[in-house]
């Protein structure tokens, strides 16, 4: 596991509601797939995990009700993504598949989205780069983080790679930060996907 949130133990928090805002017909589920026919999209609360003896451990959903959602996708980096997830609490988007075990739900995953850490921090996604010496994550959005504080040497071993990070924003007249960046302590860290053969 890649993920690292020093004293922090990740646990499972299942919401519970309708999902009337969903879109395309999206059905929010709360654990109870008795309803839920192949075909139909959803989405649902949980903690990712691995079941299973390697090499044939399967990526579930635990929605804390002691259901397991088995996860498969077509989408092999979506697969590698989510196996970067590993304890994180996300809201995951896809269409149900048949079961391969009676009792057993199965999803095709085609997104996901993390929730807040049990601490109530939101982690940030990026890509990792370097300038000028300096450890920088890229959001999806655009926004820039300029890394310091312990983790800093860490983090910087995943250059180019896709990784999230927790912590606090700093004060953004710091000298020597990089162009149209936010200074940011990291409390806490993972890989979501390594980075690119050169």
């Amino acid at each position: 596991m890649k993920n690292h949130v020093p004293g922090v133990v990740l646990a499972s928090l299942l919401v519970v509601a309708a999902c009337d805002g969903c879109g395309g017909g999206r059905v929010k589920v709360a654990g109870d797939f008795s309803g839920i026919e192949e075909g139909q999209r959803v989405s649902v609360d949980g903690v990712l995990s691995l079941r299973g003896s390697t090499p044939f451990a399967s990526l579930v959903l635990e929605t804390g009700d002691e259901t397991v959602l088995t996860i498969d996708s077509r989408d092999d980096a979506l697969m590698t993504e989510l196996r970067g997830l590993l304890e994180m609490r996300v809201t995951l988007d896809g269409t149900m598949l048949a079961p391969l075990v009676p009792g057993s739900p199965r999803i095709d995953a085609t997104g996901y989205q993390l929730l807040p850490l049990p601490t109530g921090e939101v982690p940030i996604v990026g890509i990792l780069a370097l300038e000028d010496n300096q450890c920088v994550l890229v959001a999806k959005d655009g926004k820039r983080y300029w890394i310091r504080g312990d983790l800093t040497g860490a983090i910087r071993e995943y250059e180019g790679a896709r990784i999230w990070i927790v912590g606090a924003r700093a004060d953004t007249d710091a000298p020597g930060r990089p162009k149209k960046s936010t200074p940011f302590t990291p409390t806490g860290y993972g890989v979501l996907d390594e980075a690119p053969a050169p």
